[in-house]
């Protein structure tokens, strides 16, 4: 059995297309008010899907947990963050606070997660973690986790699809990583989408 559903199953997802370029286009205004830019990679539906390569976190309660594992029968939307950003990072946790609330209204064959990766294990630990995600007033379905300092950029290059150079933390992708339940990466969006375009594709995936 094709593990992967035809296009016409990810028709929502598509349809955020003209949705998408336009956040593009904001993003875009957003970063030329900014001192710094940050960086943004391939968006859109990622084909053929992609699984990340297994890497050790270590999340908000102190436990060591695969990516594998995490992201598996589970309907995924994922950021990157550090805790000690004072920029963009807290529209970030806006973001995925706006999309927690409207999570709940989706019916899917599959629970939807969501999940903040700190790309920054000097500082993002387990209780600065914690800090960040009470911060948003994150629910059960919201978790956080940090990779080894050796992953950090590899998983940053994987979830951006590009071998363009990453540049430092501070200027972070601030786009949001799709995952289906099989653990494989199917959406890309634009820098800080709107939280319905986010629930649009979780959608989609979560009726596969």
């Amino acid at each position: 059995m094709n593990p992967y559903p035809p296009a016409a199953e990810i028709t929502s997802a598509r349809k955020v297309t003209r949705r998408t370029l336009l956040c593009g286009m904001a993003s875009a205004t957003l970063a030329a008010m900014c001192p710094r830019v940050y960086a943004q990679h391939a968006a859109g539906v990622v084909t053929p899907p992609v699984r990340l390569d297994d890497a050790w976190l270590v999340d908000q309660t102190g436990q060591k947990r695969l990516l594998d594992d995490m992201l598996s029968q589970r309907i995924t939307a994922l950021q990157t963050i550090y805790t000690g950003c004072s920029s963009v990072c807290p529209l970030q946790g806006a973001l995925f606070g706006a999309v927690q609330e409207r999570v709940a209204k989706i019916r899917t064959r599959h629970p939807i997660q969501l999940l903040s990766i700190g790309i920054d294990p000097l500082s993002d630990s387990p209780s600065a973690l914690r800090d960040w995600l009470a911060r948003f007033q994150a629910g059960p379905d919201w978790h956080a986790a940090t990779p080894a300092l050796p992953d950090v950029d590899r998983i940053r290059i994987a979830l951006s699809g590009s071998q363009l150079p990453l540049g430092n933390i501070a200027d972070h992708s601030t786009q949001i990583y799709c995952f289906d339940a099989n653990a494989m990466l199917r959406w890309r969006s634009s820098d800080l989408p709107r939280a319905n375009e986010i629930c649009d594709v979780l959608d989609a995936l979560g009726r596969v």
